[in-house]
């Protein structure tokens, strides 16, 4: 993992835990980081775009959102 990379998802995880969000996974995907989390925060909420995934025929709806260069993902608590 590249220096800049690191400091990015650093840099983000520190904003996150700021706002209260718990990280949960951090993974590097080809374009930029994904950080899991456990709950949105507010803001990460306004900003969302919505997902919506099937896995054994049950629908489960997740989010996600940037935070610098980081893509930020959680799940809708059932």
């Amino acid at each position: 993992m590249s220096e800049l990379i690191s400091f990015q998802v650093e840099r983000a995880r520190q904003w996150l835990a700021q706002q209260g969000c718990k990280v949960v996974d951090v993974h590097h995907a080809k374009k930029r980081p994904v950080i899991t989390i456990d709950v949105a925060c507010p803001l990460l909420q306004r900003t969302a775009v919505q997902l919506i995934q099937s896995k054994n025929g049950q629908r489960y709806f997740g989010y996600s959102a940037r935070v610098g260069e980081c893509l930020v993902h959680w799940h809708q608590a059932n």
